[in-house]
């Protein structure tokens, strides 16, 4: 998902320095991969979503992603896109370690903040996955004229759709729903493990805010998929942050609204000093006791968190459970582990 604060005019530098560097690299095989077996009888297929339906006759063959994190889920069930549309924000998405070695081929990029529709046709796809994209309808009869094409879910936000839902749906685009379920479950799996493991989180409250000096504070609502990683492990996000954010899936602070940050554990995206070093922020008895984790966008764990995918969560477990526990325990002598 992409970052507000990336995309506001103070960040527009940084997202314009990703992006159409990849534009010239040799075409990608055929996006099949034997990896994961078609599941017999699956064709044809109709996909409900947002703006109708879609009917997939066969088997795909040439997949293009046009949803900013959408190449996560392909790739998880064995399929390798031949179009991505890059990851904005800061992090380099080339280099997530959830994915290696499951790319034998540099795919086009067909987009960054803007998707281009001539790179899309000249990719020469027979699906186009545009989950995590925030098109339009218009968008939609553009792409869907290139190939069947499947967007997000009409009962979420934009960028709200959960993993499970995306990972099914897709699947089922693929004709390897049987797979999609697998890796629901072995997931969901893990985090019924972490919430065993560390009880101290069921109930806990819990924020993810972002901020730095020039651009002002805020937080995410409970229908941001990355909210939703930290609720699936217990905690719990204060309702005043939805009531602000209303159809929305994060809200800017005001001076006062800063309070809303103070919660039994805080993360946090930004400049770490610049954070810990606002005068209100400061202040708050959860940075004063150190229960705040601080997240750089461009370190793997803010990618991780971003991307939310079967692939990306099992990773990032591993990275922010420490740091979880350490900031949740209420004891400014826990040492944080540090995000890669």
């Amino acid at each position: 998902m992409p970052h507000p604060r990336r995309t506001a005019a103070a960040l527009a530098a940084l997202a314009a320095t990703l992006a159409l560097g990849a534009c010239g690299a040799e075409e990608p095989a055929e996006g099949g991969d034997d990896s994961a077996a078609t599941d017999a009888g699956s064709f044809p297929v109709t996909i409900e979503h947002k703006f109708g339906s879609t009917e997939i006759l066969a088997p795909p063959e040439r997949v293009v992603s046009v949803g900013y994190t959408d190449q996560d889920t392909v790739l998880a069930l064995g399929v390798e896109p031949v179009g991505v549309r890059e990851f904005i924000g800061g992090y380099d998405y080339r280099h997530r370690p959830w994915a290696e070695g499951l790319e034998n081929a540099e795919p086009q990029i067909v987009g960054a903040e803007q998707i281009s529709f001539e790179r899309v046709a000249a990719a020469r796809p027979d699906l186009i996955i545009a989950i995590n994209s925030g098109i339009t309808e218009g968008d939609y009869d553009r792409l869907s004229r290139i190939a069947p094409t499947i967007a997000q879910s009409g009962e979420f936000i934009d960028f709200g759709m959960p993993w499970q839902d995306q990972t099914l749906a897709v699947g089922r685009a693929l004709g390897r729903e049987q797979r999609a379920r697998e890796l629901v479950d072995e997931v969901e799996e893990r985090f019924a493990r972490a919430r065993e493991e560390h009880p101290e989180f069921e109930g806990a409250s819990f924020v993810l805010g972002y901020g730095d000096a020039g651009s002002g504070f805020g937080a995410y609502a409970s229908q941001d998929t990355r909210v939703r990683f930290f609720e699936a492990l217990g905690f719990a996000s204060p309702p005043q942050v939805d009531e602000l954010a209303g159809d929305g899936f994060f809200v800017d602070f005001d001076e006062e609204q800063l309070a809303l940050l103070d919660q039994d554990a805080v993360v946090m995206f930004g400049p770490r000093e610049e954070i810990a070093d606002h005068p209100v922020f400061r202040r708050l008895d959860a940075a004063r006791e150190e229960r705040v984790v601080y997240l750089d966008l461009e370190d793997q764990v803010s990618g991780a968190l971003g991307f939310g995918s079967p692939l990306s969560l099992p990773y990032l477990l591993d990275e922010v459970l420490p740091q979880l526990a350490a900031a949740v325990d209420g004891d400014p002598t826990t040492t944080e582990p540090e995000p890669e």
